[in-house]
């Protein structure tokens, strides 16, 4: 395939036009103008704000008793999502006070090994609901009133809304809690929203609301052009004319960066524009991270250019709204954003950032048309398939496809644009590779698999010997990394003679069965007791993962808290289930997502 854009040198300017010369010189710079520029204050910054007018009318406290430091903030691209709140570093360690941002009463408290861990709901005055999540535990009349809800349902996890008859109101200053890493957290932090308390929508907490001093501008270190057939990466900034050969889409690299920290974080605003020679308009884009909505934060996959985000986790935004995308993060509407020049025809694309402080970064990249490029004709490769089909979907048709014995079906909306769908059938039926595979799927797309002999899954699933009559329990989906570690798993049920499951992306998924129950281990050789009375296990799953715990003391149940990330299961001897002193018996049931089980059974004495 030959490249259909390049850096133009300055020996292949002097065949320009004389009116592209006059062009030339209105320009700051010949050939690339970078400009960054530095100051906290801004529009943004000088406008009378919903923080400002809160903080003038009720009382307010920062969320912690430091200097915030932020490992993470507002609008940031996160799987699937953009990030909804700010994450407030606590200098590597759980145990920080956690501090009532304003009056309130707790509207909902959640308690669960993934997502938010334990998270306090605080409304406030003036419709404003602030959030502290991954907590290490909640203030004790929290605390008490979540553990009893928690044996009242008899859930591994709690999404409980107290009623105001529960007396749990506090006033701004008042400590809700404790820092922690519960949940999906990857590191003891605080993460912090603010929310309107009507719809529920997240606000940007830089947005006055949080003091935080910030001099760094942010960073656009590198341009993305997407051609029909490929894409280029260049590096900011350049010397050259970028010379574009056919039509292209444009996506950047932009990212915040705060003081006191390294950590990436996001933008505050984003515009982009290309204009002609001939000063036409040929694209314009303006996104702005002022408030979110969950109901539509899937989207963010088609804001970031998703081939480079789900690859490289790099904060890549596309500068142009795709139709399908409805996030209300835009002043400007939908476009398919091909912009195409003819050759010869200048033009100048600029971009410009700012972050919530008002300092502000902008690039101006000029570009020219070139010859039209040949595309080489090429062949699909199957790479072993026996069998292989291509269809065409479109983003707001549901549809079915048949492919051999093979059967997909997806709703619509799974996808953000038109796409060619290829699926290829690899070791005697076992192994299905959908592409591409760097296109997100909004829905998962359903594909019912026919069951092959059992000699052809022998080699994917041990307990099955060829000849043998397939089992129709325990089967998963699954993609595993070059390393061979599982990254990810999904469980498939049996439907006449074929597997039917519910595929989250493209890529390579082959069927295994899972007949492997969980480990469970106690803490000590001999006894999960430790010096503080709690019980610890250490429980592992090969394949499925864990999906239930079930922890009985002399026959009642007991409330156990699972932390995935440790593989750690604890009862806390707080809870007071446990008699003291005399032996009784505990059991612990661990189940995994197709439903193996493992009982541990013992005889604890509580000091």
């Amino acid at each position: 395939m030959r490249t259909a854009i390049f850096l133009e040198s300055a020996a292949q300017l002097t065949w320009e036009t004389i009116s592209s010369v006059v062009f030339w010189k209105k320009l700051c710079f010949s050939v690339l103008c970078f400009v960054v520029s530095t100051g906290t204050k801004s529009a943004l910054a000088q406008k009378s704000t919903r923080a400002a007018q809160f903080k003038a009318q009720h009382a307010w406290s920062a969320p912690l008793r430091i200097e915030p430091r932020l490992s993470g903030n507002f609008g940031e691209l996160r799987g699937n999502h953009f990030h909804t709140g700010v994450d407030l570093k606590t200098e590597g360690r759980e145990g920080l006070v956690v501090i009532a941002a304003t009056d309130g009463q707790v509207s909902r408290v959640k308690m669960s090994p993934w997502g938010y861990g334990n998270a306090l709901y605080l409304d406030g005055p003036d419709g404003v609901t602030t959030v502290y999540a991954h907590l290490q535990r909640f203030a004790p009349k929290v605390q008490s009133w979540a553990v009893e809800r928690t044996y009242a349902v008899r859930s591994l996890g709690l999404d409980a809304s107290p009623p105001a008859s529960a007396g749990l109101h506090f006033q701004a200053g008042d400590t809700l809690g404790w820092s922690g890493n519960s949940g999906g957290s990857g590191g003891p932090h605080l993460h912090f929203e603010i929310r309107s308390t009507a719809n529920q929508h997240p606000l940007n907490p830089l947005d006055g609301w949080l003091d935080k001093v910030d001099t760094r501008p942010p960073v656009l270190p590198v341009l993305w052009v997407e051609l029909p057939s490929e894409r280029l990466r260049v590096t900011l900034p350049v010397s050259d004319t970028l010379v574009l050969t056919g039509k292209a889409r444009f996506a950047i690299e932009g990212y915040d960066l705060l003081d006191g920290a390294s950590n990436i974080c996001g933008l505050r605003t984003l515009e982009a524009q290309v204009t002609s020679e001939s000063e036409e308009t040929m694209l314009t884009h303006r996104a702005s991270w002022e408030e979110l909505d969950f109901g539509v934060n899937k989207d963010m996959n088609a804001h970031a250019f998703y081939p480079v985000w789900s690859t490289e986790r790099d904060q890549v935004h596309r500068l142009h709204r795709l139709p399908t995308n409805r996030l209300g993060i835009y002043t400007t509407p939908p476009s398919e954003g091909w912009v195409e020049l003819d050759a010869g025809m200048r033009a100048e694309l600029r971009v410009a950032a700012t972050d919530a402080a008002g300092n502000a970064t902008s690039v101006r990249i000029p570009l020219v048309g070139g010859l039209p490029v040949s595309p080489e004709e090429g062949l699909c490769d199957d790479l072993g398939a026996q069998d292989h089909g291509e269809w065409r979907v479109e983003p707001g048709l549901a549809g079915t496809q048949r492919h051999g014995r093979f059967e997909f079906a997806w709703k619509a909306g799974t996808f953000f644009e038109s796409e060619t769908m290829r699926a290829f059938v690899r070791d005697n039926g076992r192994t299905l590779a959908l592409e591409p595979t760097e296109v997100p799927y909004r829905k998962s797309i359903q594909a019912q698999w026919p069951v092959p002999s059992s000699a052809n899954v022998w080699e994917g699933a041990w307990s099955i010997l060829p000849g043998d009559t397939l089992p129709s329990d325990r089967w998963l989906a699954v993609q595993r990394k070059e390393s061979g570690e599982v990254a990810r798993a999904v469980v498939a049920s049996w439907l006449d003679e074929a597997w039917e499951v519910d595929l989250p992306r493209g890529g390579e998924w082959s069927m295994e069965r899972d007949t492997v129950a969980p480990r469970v281990h106690p803490y000590h050789s001999g006894t999960p007791l430790v010096a503080s009375g709690d019980a610890v296990w250490f429980l592992e799953d090969a394949l499925a993962g864990i999906e239930d715990v079930e922890l009985r003391i002399q026959g009642q149940w007991a409330r156990a808290v699972w932390d995935p990330k440790r593989n750690m299961l604890t009862y806390e001897a707080s809870d007071g289930i446990h008699p003291r002193g005399g032996a009784c018996p505990v059991s612990l049931t661990v189940t995994d997502a197709v439903g193996n089980t493992t009982t541990w059974e013992r005889t604890l004495t509580w000091p």
